[in-house]
């Protein structure tokens, strides 16, 4: 696995409570959302600035990895 730092892009599981908030600022409801990491905690625990297609973002603290909702993981890269 890489390693964790700012400014990698990982990918957060969106939880019910935020998909709530995106539906009132009309964003896209997915359950997963690219984030980039804005503080490093330590090898799992990081801070998140959550990209959204909706006017606002969202921001997590203290984050663990994880598969599932209210985590974030590395991106899935698959090879042709």
């Amino acid at each position: 696995m890489p390693e964790i730092s700012i400014g990698r892009v990982v990918i957060y599981k969106t939880t019910e409570d935020d998909r709530k908030s995106l539906k009132g600022a009309y964003g896209n409801q997915s359950t997963e959302l690219p984030a980039v990491v804005v503080a490093v905690w330590n090898s799992t625990l990081v801070n998140l600035k959550v990209i959204t297609d909706a006017p606002v973002d969202i921001w997590k603290t203290s984050i663990s990895q994880g598969d599932n909702e209210g985590q974030w993981n590395w991106p899935v890269i698959k090879k042709d």
